[in-house]
């Protein structure tokens, strides 16, 4: 760990912070994906195989409390395969499931409804609330973004001017008209990229020059966090970026993270999913971090 902090201090120019304690709570087969309600987290948990693409109905979504206890195993009754992306949108909880966007009472976890995307990707992944109509997905396998109209049950590709190499992580900034995203790369290459889509013409800009396997995105109190797996094994981070400057930077943890997925913020803490390890990483939130100047 310390390794890799001395390159990114040498490298990028920044100065470091003391490293942010991690709360590991273990015992999950691969978590691709962590939501909350305000009350309870749930997880998406692709199986006992780290088989994303494969239909083998061994995925599932659990509820846990707020310190990451299961409360129920089997929340969702669905036979799921490699549940993704989760959100929650008021009492709606989404997934994708390989080809499939689902939506189920997050009261009762019963299957609202779903969308077949019919050939047109085998690996959606990340979702992002545009409002109570609009949904958008990622599709790494096709390097593709889709626009998803929840009232007639149709999709649309988003065409943007550069492609996203393996995009993933999505968050929605309706107030600076954005869509920020993320890629995890191609061809098992750490060539993902980050930055944001301009809802007014699709234009997208990159906010920082650094490639790698980025995952999970969401913005909280005015900081940008994204994952990064940095490679196949424990040396996951999680990058920053300031809203109001564009300041981009790196949480300095005490733990780093085996497979960094789609996170949370969840009671000022982020919920980070050890996608490799089978793990839920909890960590607080604070203004001290790593900056490049």
């Amino acid at each position: 760990m310390g390794k890799i902090y001395a390159i990114l201090t040498v490298v990028l120019g920044i100065t470091v912070s003391n490293a942010q304690e991690v709360r590991k709570v273990s015992g999950f087969n691969h978590i691709e994906s962590v939501a909350n309600d305000g009350t309870f987290l749930y997880v998406g948990d692709i199986g006992t195989a780290l088989k994303p693409k494969n239909k083998d109905g061994d995925g599932k979504i659990l509820k846990l409390d707020k310190n990451g206890k299961v409360v129920d195993a089997n929340f969702i009754k669905e036979i799921l395969n490699a549940p993704k992306g989760l959100t929650v949108d008021g009492d709606v909880l989404f997934a994708t499931d390989i080809d499939r966007l689902l939506a189920f009472d997050l009261k009762t976890g019963n299957k609202l409804y779903e969308i077949e995307f019919n050939g047109a990707s085998f690996f959606l992944n990340d979702i992002a609330v545009f409002d109570k109509n609009t949904l958008y997905v990622s599709a790494t396998d096709k390097n593709k973004l889709f626009k998803v109209n929840l009232v007639d049950k149709t999709f649309v590709e988003v065409v943007m001017d550069k492609e996203v190499a393996g995009i993933n992580g999505l968050y929605v900034d309706k107030k600076a008209s954005r869509l920020y995203v993320n890629g995890f790369g191609t061809e098992g290459n750490p060539n993902g990229i980050v930055g944001y889509i301009n809802f007014d013409n699709n234009k997208f800009t990159q906010i920082t020059p650094i490639e790698g396997y980025y995952d999970g995105m969401v913005a909280y109190d005015g900081v940008l966090y994204f994952s990064n797996w940095i490679a196949f094994e424990k040396k996951g981070i999680i990058a920053t970026m300031s809203l109001a400057d564009n300041k981009v930077s790196s949480i300095k943890l005490s733990e780093l993270i085996s497979g960094p997925a789609d996170f949370t913020v969840f009671r000022n803490q982020l919920v980070v999913p050890g996608m490799m390890d089978g793990t839920l990483n909890f960590i607080s939130i604070q203004r001290e971090s790593l900056y490049i100047h």
